[in-house]
Formats: C-alpha cells, sequence, structure tokens
C-alpha cells in the first residue's frame, strides 16, 4: 500500500513531545512566510510591552499606576529556581508551529500559524486597551542574581493587570485544543499533545506567583480577558477547571494555603464575570475594581 506524503510527515512528527521540536524553523520560515502577521504582532508587542511601560518609567505618559498586591502573595514563597519555567512560555508557544511545519509542510502550516498569530496580536492589543486605562504593578524581592537581572532590566513591571503571561499560555492550549480537533489530529496525538500543552500552561502559570511577576489579582483578570475575547476557545468552565489545577502540588507552602490561593483566584474570577454579565466590553468589571482597589 503507497504511502502518502502526509502520513509519512505524520509518523515522523507523532510521538514526540512538543517541547523537542526545535524554534529553529519557526523562526526561519515565519517571518518570511508569514509577513504581515508577523509585523502586525511586533507592533502590538512594541506598542503594549515597551512603548506603555517605558513610556510611563521615563515620564512621558501620565497613566496612573495602581499597586495590586495582595496579602496572600505574601504566603506564596520566592522560588528563584522557577525562573526557568516561567521563561519557557515563549518556547511553549512557538515549539507547536515547529510541530506544524514539520507535520504539513512551510506552506500549509503558514494557514493555522497566521491564525494563531492573529489571535496573539489581538490578545496584546485587548490586554494594551486595559493598560491605557490603568497600569499596574505589585512589589518584586529586590533579587537580580542570573536571568532576573534581564527580567528586571527589560520589565519596567507595570503591566500586571491583566497578566499577558496567563493569557498567552491559556490561550495557547486553548486554540490547540481547538486546531487539533479541526484538522482531524489522530485521537494519540490530540491525547498526547492536548495533556502536554495543558500540564504545561499550569506549570508555567505557578511559576508567574512563585517568581513574583504577578500579584494572585493579576491571573483571574487575564483568564476573564480570555474567556470574553475568544469565547469559542475558553469558557468559564475552562477557567475554573483551570485554577483547581494550579498548585495541585504546591512548593514551599502548606496544602492548606494553596487551597487559599485557588479560592481567591475563583473569587475574583467569578467576581468579574458576575459583575460583567451585562457589559458590552470585557473592560468594564475589571476597570471598576482597579479604580476601588487603588
Amino acid at each position: 500500500m503507497t504511502v502518502t506524503t502526509t502520513e509519512k510527515r505524520i509518523s515522523k512528527v507523532s510521538g514526540k513531545p512538543l517541547s523537542s521540536f526545535s524554534v529553529l524553523p519557526a523562526y526561519l520560515n515565519i517571518p518570511t512566510r508569514a509577513f504581515k502577521a508577523t509585523m502586525k504582532l511586533f507592533r502590538s508587542v512594541i506598542a503594549v510591552f515597551f512603548v506603555l511601560q517605558f513610556g510611563k518609567k521615563w515620564g512621558f505618559l501620565k497613566i496612573p499606576v495602581v499597586h495590586v498586591d495582595h496579602p496572600l502573595d505574601k504566603k506564596i514563597p520566592f522560588l528563584p529556581q522557577k525562573v526557568d519555567v516561567y521563561l519557557s512560555f515563549i518556547n511553549f508557544w512557538i515549539c507547536p508551529m515547529t510541530m506544524l511545519i514539520k507535520r504539513y509542510g512551510a506552506r500549509k502550516a503558514m494557514s493555522f500559524i497566521r491564525e494563531w498569530l492573529e489571535l496573539l496580536t489581538t490578545t496584546y492589543d485587548e490586554a494594551g486597551r486595559m493598560y491605557r486605562f490603568r497600569l499596574s504593578t505589585m512589589e518584586r524581592p529586590s533579587y537580580h542574581k542570573g536571568q532576573f537581572f534581564t527580567i528586571h532590566f527589560f520589565d519596567p513591571h507595570l503591566l500586571c493587570v491583566p497578566s499577558l503571561h496567563i493569557a498567552i499560555i491559556v490561550l495557547c492550549y486553548s486554540f490547540y485544543r481547538m486546531l487539533f480537533e479541526r484538522e482531524e489530529f489522530t485521537e494519540a496525538e490530540k491525547s498526547q499533545w492536548n495533556k502536554e500543552l495543558y500540564e504545561q500552561a499550569v506549570a508555567i502559570a505557578d511559576s508567574v506567583l512563585y517568581v513574583k511577576q504577578h500579584s494572585v489579582n493579576c491571573v483571574p483578570a487575564a483568564l476573564y480577558m480570555i474567556s470574553k475575547v475568544f469565547p469559542d476557545l475558553f469558557k468559564p468552565t475552562d477557567a475554573v477547571q483551570f485554577i483547581g489545577n494550579m498548585f495541585a502540588q504546591p512548593e514551599g507552602m502548606t496544602a492548606e494555603t494553596a487551597a487559599e490561593v485557588r479560592e481567591h483566584l475563583l473569587f475574583v474570577y467569578e467576581q468579574f464575570l458576575l459583575e460583567g454579565a451585562h457589559d458590552d466590553d470585557w473592560r468594564a468589571p475589571v476597570q471598576r475594581w482597579i479604580t476601588e482597589y487603588a
């Protein structure tokens, strides 16, 4: 029986962890083959992550800054060894694009990759709309060893609510869950890769709080944003399940403290959900919350 090119490609990638795919093919192919989508994303990242933060830091922008710390943040230990997990979020969404290139070939894979890049751009744009209303920050440990020096140098830490880190990782696993189903990936592929993406997303979410880059108040705001902006991909039930899986094996804190953190995350998320039920703009309940929190 003749084996098709597609079947050969599938056999080469099936069974491989997504994290094992090199980011190099993605970096080499995407900027040229998906140039417009890449440039749109690049402009959004610059406008949101750099212009807003450094514009405020250097005094060009007058956007108010709100401290969103919560007493629970002090109960979560600072674990600098989690920084590698925290920083893995970039490869987390780039490695699957390489998998698509290997599975479909660069030309066909680009249609899916453009679709993902457009969602990612929308995420930055939507978060930017909130940041232009209020910038937000929290206390970070004065720790500048290793990779923390780079983090503190390039990140003035004024984009806390909503957390882009959290928003991107939940959007990523939700997008691929949909894509695997829509494009009829094999059952083995769906089972393996959905599990891998979900577990990595939860680990990265935990690390965000362990390395003190975000407060417990930043996480539910990000989950709320994604569930409102992309309701077909990420539903409130997904957010509740995701929160329920965070800190399943807490480090440096008791199981009781971990449960207390999850309860707070769920409470704030449900607060946004209920108070924003009749709002056309997802930002409305978050804006009310952050104004009162100030």
